[in-house]
């Protein structure tokens, strides 16, 4: 399930890439798309980009505005920046979590991004991008929706049981009352046959006041009978729909423990590998990194890169580059230990986590790896392709923060790449 805060970050990397591929189209736009770029690059909130967007929206108004005299009209994108567009639409889409509904969709654009196009056409799958951003978007708000008003369920039956608790509660209060009545009516029969039995002139006149008495207190007793009888049959089918509906709440909320569970999931699943994605990754690293603050364990980061994926995009096709991606990602997966955690960092960047373990073990499993990768070429359409990749491993010190460790190990890897490629570099504090 893409969440809305997935969909606010999508939304967030388009407005920044629009910003940067129409800068320059027109005078009254350029300071407009300035401004939303460097608060882009801030941090700020959609709530706070609001009044630039506004205005933005006022140039576009302006310019593109029948008959004006004094205004240029926005020159119309290039092809070649439709299809960088396209590009960018792809990598972003590519690392969203598409639901099932929307797949063929996503499908028949990534066809279509990959066909010849010309301006029309390019505009036209540009179109079909941001239409099925605005699925999703409308998709993840609506499975929000869904869960809010399922927990809206759950808290209108847990009044409904507290109502049926109450119930049962004020039933016993009144079979105690009940008895309380009884004993004074028990109380008062017997007094009264005292009474009697002090006042009698003869015999006869005290054994019909004494049956008087001892019939009215046998019509109470079997009275008092028939209203706790009643109230306990009452009380049990109250009970009993109260056990029933705590069974049925049981259910409903494993079941949307298990969809929370799955959404989860899939949420922090690579589609296109199988493996842990970016939020995974960002997740389970703060777990390594507070298990090793907390008992100084050694623990090492490697950042994996496949070398020249754009030229086995450009010559052998996006396809090819899926099949290149999701080789290196099983081949990686396969070569690692249990207890190591690797993750698609994003495009064809891939990051591992190693605990107990040293940066010099590190680098002879990368290199392990690295070994089995570059060996590892497919056919592609009668076409033999290579495959190699490099790696850049550094290992947690003393009070390094997880940002920093990240940092030096893209360093090492961007050394592998300038040495050569097809090689691990380590860089340690």
């Amino acid at each position: 399930m893409n969440s809305p805060a997935d969909i606010e970050k999508l939304l967030y990397k388009l407005i920044l890439q629009f910003a940067i591929y129409t800068r320059g189209s027109d005078k009254l736009l350029d300071p407009h798309l300035i401004n939303i770029s460097k608060h882009l690059k801030q941090g700020l909130s959609y709530q706070q980009l609001t009044p630039e967007l506004l205005a933005l929206s006022q140039s576009l108004i302006q310019i593109s505005a029948p008959n004006s005299s004094n205004l240029e009209l926005v020159s119309t994108p290039t092809l070649q920046l439709k299809k960088e567009l396209i590009e960018q639409l792809s990598s972003l889409l590519a690392e969203t979590n598409i639901p099932l509904k929307f797949k063929s969709k996503y499908s028949l654009f990534k066809q279509k991004g990959k066909s010849t196009l010309n301006d029309d056409s390019a505009k036209k799958v540009i179109d079909l991008a941001l239409s099925l951003i605005i699925d999703i978007k409308d998709h993840a708000v609506s499975e929000h929706q869904d869960i809010e008003n399922f927990l809206t369920e759950m808290s209108n039956q847990f009044s409904k049981l507290a109502g049926q608790t109450l119930s049962v509660s004020d039933s016993q209060n009144k079979s105690f009352e009940n008895r309380e009545q009884l004993n004074n009516v028990i109380n008062s029969q017997i007094d009264k046959i005292k009474t009697s039995s002090t006042n009698a002139q003869d015999l006869i006149s005290l054994q019909e006041n004494v049956d008087s008495h001892l019939h009215e207190l046998n019509l109470q007793l079997i009275k008092h009978q028939k209203i706790e009888i009643d109230r306990h049959i009452e009380t049990n089918q109250q009970l009993e729909k109260m056990s029933h509906k705590m069974h049925e709440l049981d259910i409903e909320a494993e079941t949307l423990r298990n969809n929370l569970k799955i959404a989860r999931d899939k949420a922090q699943q690579d589609s296109l590998t199988g493996l842990p994605n970016r939020a995974a990754y960002d997740e389970r690293s703060l777990i390594e990194y507070s298990r090793w603050y907390r008992y100084k364990n050694d623990l090492s980061i490697v950042i994996w890169d496949i070398d020249l994926f754009k030229v086995i995009n450009d010559n052998f096709g996006h396809k090819a580059g899926d099949k290149t991606l999701s080789l290196v990602a099983q081949l990686i997966l396969d070569n690692c230990r249990e207890s190591d955690f690797i993750a698609r960092f994003g495009g064809e960047e891939f990051v591992m986590l190693l605990p107990n373990t040293n940066s010099e073990l590190a680098l002879i499993i990368a290199e392990k790896i690295r070994l089995i990768i570059s060996r590892s070429g497919f056919n592609y359409n009668g076409q033999s392709i290579s495959l190699t990749i490099s790696s850049g491993i550094s290992e947690f010190s003393e009070t390094d923060t997880l940002e920093a460790v990240f940092e030096r190990a893209d360093q090492a890897l961007y050394q592998s790449k300038e040495q050569g490629r097809n090689r691990c570099t380590i860089i340690n504090q």
